[in-house]
């Protein structure tokens, strides 16, 4: 199958566009005048509208845009298009940016330099891909339905692996922050943590969910139904007519930047809210933007439990305000929270401050992913290089059958016996459930073995990212109990290690256990392995003359380094 190109792209909008809108603009009829309660007011309108038509310029904002790289390919049937800003720092972490409704790309062109090229040698660097929506600006109109945060995730996760980034992290905002979640629960073995500014979670119904709330979480529940009351007939239309108010945002640009407007706090610049709308309104996105909604409202199944990889939070007053007893209910690793008060002086409960952080204040929102990320680049890379020796070696089965230097153990049951190892060690850390099998007894055949040890190692991962490298009582499942985190980890990666060994020499691969690796490990295995042996393992072989790192420590562990089928 060919793999659709990478385009090049520039914002070109024809000049007959932008004097149609104008005509459009000086021509537009207005309504009658009422009061704020009524809805967005047309002195807030008419304010916008008169900066849209005397002086914005689409020219200069459509060079700020054509100053980055940008470029467009086709995914699941659909053009998307995208910005791919790369940092000049070597082991700059790649990001994917997620917007929402009704923003854009816009939302983070502040925050490029800061997070590419920080003025700071000391403050790590991204290289940023930051899409726009399926349906929105240059991604759309969409032709083909279903554009649910599922399917979304799904195309950045096609989009990522297209750019060929191994390993990076999702950011979101707004509809971004249902997105980003679900493109780490798609390939948790790549994302390396989720961060975002909203986690929408909800009362489930469950009166004990609502027992002994703090007063803030109370207030924040208070604010929600508040929203509901009062701002959320946008969300009830989207959701079941989208394509009968389609029809007023096409054809006029007054009627789009009044039902947009709803959603920009007043205390934004004129010049943030007038750029997002005329983008919507020069690519004719209006109406299939809000089709998210209608996607979202309709989806038939989505996937069930919580998400695991690290997931980070920053919050801002004046805009939604997450819950933690509901968050940690459906995201099973919350590593960082943070909450911000970035509120002007003046501006109501419907000015919702903080809501476009990347744009209101990215001296903050910066700070805060890089912090998070910094936590998480390989924070064990014993750990990291001990699974992808694991990974590889499991990648090159073709037959499960075949027997091990483990005993009377199989392939496949190695596999089972590793994969059931790494989860205990997760479980032991977060809590969590553990494996739903014996590790020492493991049996049956997994119809897709990378599938089965996948979210094993990703748990375990995620696990020991939480985990200070101070900590000095990590829970495991060895009969030692609590470790200090250094030596917790090394046990980890010692048995993903030599399991990678076994399954590797089994099936007639090359080694994945490195000198490297071996010589990491070696402490470790004299520290650990005494009380493990005859369960674990097998009693220390005699070394041999010009015996390697990697040989003695496979005799260490009962190994024979010569072993043959």
């Amino acid at each position: 199958m060919t793999v659709p190109a990478l385009r090049p792209f520039r914002a070109e909008i024809p000049q007959s566009a932008l004097d149609d809108l104008q005509a459009r603009l000086r021509r537009a009829l207005w309504p009658d005048d009422l009061p704020a309660e009524y809805g967005v007011t047309n002195e807030r309108v008419r304010t916008l509208a008169e900066y849209w038509l005397t002086e914005f310029d689409w020219r200069a904002f459509e060079a700020r845009l054509n100053a980055y790289p940008q470029f467009v390919t086709e995914i699941d049937g659909e053009t998307i298009h995208f910005l791919h800003v790369r940092s000049s720092r070597a082991g700059a972490t790649p990001l994917v940016l997620t917007h929402g409704w009704p923003g854009s790309v816009v939302e983070y062109l502040d925050v490029i330099g800061p997070l590419t090229e920080p003025e700071s040698p000391d403050a790590p660097a991204f290289h940023l891909v930051i899409p726009s929506l399926p349906g929105f600006g240059f991604s759309g109109p969409v032709r083909s339905a279903g554009w649910d945060r599922y399917r979304t995730a799904r195309a950045w996760a096609e989009l990522m692996d297209r750019l060929g980034y191994e390993s990076y992290g999702a950011v979101g905002n707004d509809a971004g922050s249902m997105i980003s979640p679900e493109i780490g629960r798609l390939a948790p073995e790549k994302v390396l943590g989720v961060h975002v500014t909203q986690l929408f979670s909800f009362p489930s119904g469950d009166p004990a969910e609502l027992a002994d709330l703090s007063e803030a979480d109370q207030a924040a529940l208070a604010h929600l139904q508040w929203f509901y009351e009062n701002m959320f007939s946008f969300n009830q239309l989207h959701s079941q007519q989208p394509h009968t108010l389609a029809f007023a945002l096409a054809d006029s640009p007054l009627a789009l930047l009044a039902w947009n407007a709803q959603l920009f706090g007043e205390h934004l610049d004129a010049e943030f809210v007038v750029a997002n709308v005329a983008l919507y309104w020069l690519t004719g996105t209006g109406g299939s933007s809000i089709r998210f909604y209608f996607e979202e409202a309709h989806t038939a199944s989505h996937p069930e439990g919580p998400t695991t990889v690290p997931t980070a939070l920053a919050m801002f007053a004046g805009d939604f305000q997450s819950i933690r007893r509901f968050a940690e209910r459906d995201h099973a690793n919350i590593v960082s929270w943070h909450a911000y008060d970035v509120r002007p002086g003046s501006g109501g409960p419907r000015d919702a401050a903080g809501h476009y952080a990347a744009h209101e204040a990215p001296e903050v929102l910066v700070p805060d992913i890089r912090r998070f990320f910094a936590g998480l680049v390989r924070p064990w890379p014993l750990l990291a290089s001990a699974h992808e020796a694991l990974r590889t070696a499991v990648a090159g089965v073709t037959d499960g059958t075949l027997p091990t230097p483990c005993a009377d153990w199989t392939v496949t049951q190695v596999i089972h016996h590793a994969g059931g190892d790494q989860l205990a060690y997760a479980a032991s850390i977060t809590g969590q459930a553990g494996p739903d099998f014996n590790p020492f007894a493991p049996s049956g055949e997994p119809a897709d073995t990378a599938s089965f040890l996948e979210p094993k190692l990703a748990a375990a991962a995620a696990a020991f990212a939480t985990v200070s490298r101070e900590a000095t009582a990590v829970p495991t499942p060895l009969p030692q109990g609590p470790l200090p985190a250094a030596t917790a980890v090394a046990a980890a990666a010692l048995d993903a290690a030599v399991h990678a060994w076994d399954i590797a020499v089994a099936t007639g691969q090359a080694s994945p256990l490195t000198a490297e690796l071996a010589e990491a490990l070696l402490p470790a295995a004299k520290e650990l392995t005494p009380p493990l042996r005859g369960f674990a393992y097998a009693p220390a072989l005699d070394g041999e003359a010009g015996d390697d790192v990697v040989s003695e420590l496979l005799r260490y562990l009962g190994r024979d380094p010569e072993w043959k089928a």
